[in-house]
């Protein structure tokens, strides 16, 4: 009998334009950042495309639909040459 994890369908989710996927139907804030290669995450803001809503908080818990996407911008300092 395959586990609950094999029996979840794959949920596919962007960021900044990068295709991810995943079989959990929720992920924290860090957790998406971290997938799509953003760290250290606190140099970042995740916004949910849709709705242009802002995460302020690394550790919220965010429900995935199929084909959300999401944007990560940099807060740091833009070098200056």
């Amino acid at each position: 009998m395959a586990d609950q994890e094999d029996e979840r369908k794959t949920i596919t989710f962007f960021v900044n334009g990068e295709r991810l996927t995943t079989r959990k139907e929720e992920l924290r804030v860090r957790e998406i950042l971290t997938a799509g290669g953003f760290s250290p995450v606190e140099q970042y803001r995740l916004t949910l495309d849709r709705g242009d809503h802002v995460y302020t908080d690394y550790d919220h818990r965010v429900e995935l639909h199929e084909d959300e996407r999401f944007t990560a911008t940099y807060l740091g300092p833009t070098p200056t040459s």
